[in-house]
C-alpha cells in the first residue's frame, strides 16, 4: 500500500466516514465498491482528500493554529456523494455549465445532447463525469492522476474523449489541477472542478456571504431564469458584479435583477486576459476572520461564481448544507459558448480532433 493511501485511511477515520451507509441500487453498489479515496499531504501538514468517483476533491484540511480546519464542503460518505446533485468537489464534463436547449451545431451538423435541467444540458448531462469512476493512473505523496475515456456519442457528444486530471499539492500550500484532453472528432470540451469553499470551515456557522472577494474580471454574462446567457457581455463597471477591489460578497447581494433571477451570484465572469497565464492571481477569497486567504490562478478565460444558492438540505460532513454554505469558483470557457461563435475562438472551448489540449487552475492557501 502506498504511503499516501495509509494517510488517507487515517484521515477517513479521523474526519468523516465514507462507508456505504445508504441503500444503493445494484449499479450504485458496484460504483461504491469500485471507488476509493486517495490522500495527499505536504511537508507543512496540509492534506487533501480525492476520490476516484468523479475525480473529486472532497476535503482540504489546513493545519491552523487552532487545529485542523476542513475548508471544502463535502459529502459524509460515498453513498451520499453518489446521491447528491450539487457536484460537491467533482470534475464535471464533457461540457461544464449549460448548453441551451441541449443542442448545438458544429461543422454544419446538428447535435442533440442529454437534457438534465429542464430542456437544457447542465455539466454534460444526467450521466456526466462526476458520476463516473475514474481510473487512478499514478499516486505519490503529493500527486495523483485520474483518467477517463468517454466513448463517441456519450451523452450525445461526438467523438471519443480521453481525459486526464492531475492533482498536485505543493509545499507552498497550493493545490494545482491540471487538465489534459484529446478528442477523435470535433467537439466542445469544457472540464472544471466544482469545489465549494468556506474558509471559516465547512462546519462553520459563517457563510460565503461573510467572505471578502477580489476578482480581476472585466465583464459578466447576464442570464435568463434558467441560467442561460443572454449573449450580452456586460462591463462590471458601476454594477454589483464589480469585485476588482476587495469587497464583501454579501454587501451588494440580491440587489439587482440578474442576481434575483439566479437567487444570488451564479454567473460567468470574463477574466482579464492578461492574467490568465496560470501563474497570476485572478481571484482572492478571504475568510470572515481574515485568518485564511485563497488565491486562484488559471489558464481558463472565465470563472463561474456560484454562491451555493440551491444548496437545500444537502447532507454534509458535519451538518446539512443550506444556501450560501459555500462558494464555488468554476474556471471554464463561458457557458453555452458553443452556441455563441460571435464571442470568438478563444472562448469557444471547441477541441480539434487528435490534438492535445492542456489547462490548469491552482488554489493557494495562505494562513
Amino acid at each position: 500500500m502506498f504511503a499516501s493511501q495509509v494517510i488517507g485511511l487515517e484521515l477517513l477515520e479521523t474526519h468523516y466516514s465514507w462507508e456505504n451507509k445508504m441503500q444503493l441500487s445494484k449499479d450504485q453498489g458496484y460504483v461504491a465498491r469500485a471507488s476509493k479515496v486517495i490522500a495527499l499531504a505536504n511537508n507543512n501538514g496540509m492534506k487533501i482528500l480525492l476520490s476516484t468517483l468523479g475525480a473529486s476533491w472532497i476535503s482540504c484540511i489546513l493545519p491552523m493554529p487552532t487545529g485542523k480546519r476542513d475548508v471544502l464542503l463535502g459529502s459524509p460518505n460515498m453513498a451520499a456523494q453518489m446521491d447528491q446533485g450539487v457536484y460537491l468537489g467533482a470534475t464535471v464534463g464533457r461540457v461544464a455549465n449549460r448548453i441551451a436547449n441541449a443542442s448545438f451545431t458544429l461543422d454544419s451538423q446538428r447535435f442533440k445532447v442529454a437534457a438534465n435541467q429542464d430542456e437544457h444540458c447542465l455539466h454534460g448531462g444526467s450521466d456526466n463525469f462526476s458520476y463516473r469512476v475514474w481510473k487512478e493512473m499514478q499516486i505519490s505523496p503529493q500527486e495523483a492522476i485520474f483518467s477517463l475515456v468517454s466513448p463517441d456519442g456519450d451523452q450525445g457528444f461526438p467523438g471519443e474523449l480521453e481525459a486526464e486530471v492531475r492533482y498536485v499539492l505543493t509545499d507552498d500550500n497550493k493545490v494545482i489541477i491540471y487538465y489534459r484532453i484529446q478528442v477523435s472528432k470535433l467537439c466542445p470540451v469544457n472540464l472544471t472542478n466544482h469545489a465549494y469553499f468556506n474558509l471559516a470551515g465547512e462546519d462553520a456557522a459563517k457563510t460565503a456571504l461573510e467572505h471578502d472577494l477580489q476578482l480581476a474580471a472585466t465583464h459578466y454574462l447576464p442570464t435568463d431564469k434558467s441560467g442561460i446567457p443572454t449573449g450580452e457581455w456586460r462591463n462590471v463597471t458601476e454594477t454589483f458584479f464589480d469585485f476588482r477591489h476587495k469587497k464583501r460578497i454579501g454587501y451588494d447581494f440580491l440587489q439587482d435583477d440578474d442576481q434575483k433571477a439566479a437567487g444570488g451570484y451564479d454567473h460567468a465572469m470574463i477574466l482579464d486576459s492578461s492574467l490568465t497565464d496560470g501563474e497570476s492571481t485572478v481571484a482572492s477569497l478571504f475568510s470572515p476572520d481574515g485568518d485564511v486567504r485563497m488565491d486562484i490562478a488559471t489558464t481558463m478565460p472565465s470563472i463561474q461564481i456560484y454562491t451555493g444558492n440551491y444548496l437545500i438540505s444537502v447532507p454534509g460532513k458535519s451538518k446539512y448544507y443550506t444556501p450560501f454554505s459555500g462558494v464555488a469558483f468554476e474556471t471554464q470557457f463561458p457557458p453555452d459558448a458553443i452556441n455563441h461563435p460571435e464571442w470568438g475562438e478563444q472562448y469557444s472551448g471547441i477541441s480539434q480532433p487528435n490534438k492535445v489540449y492542456q489547462q490548469q487552475t491552482s488554489y493557494q492557501f495562505i494562513f
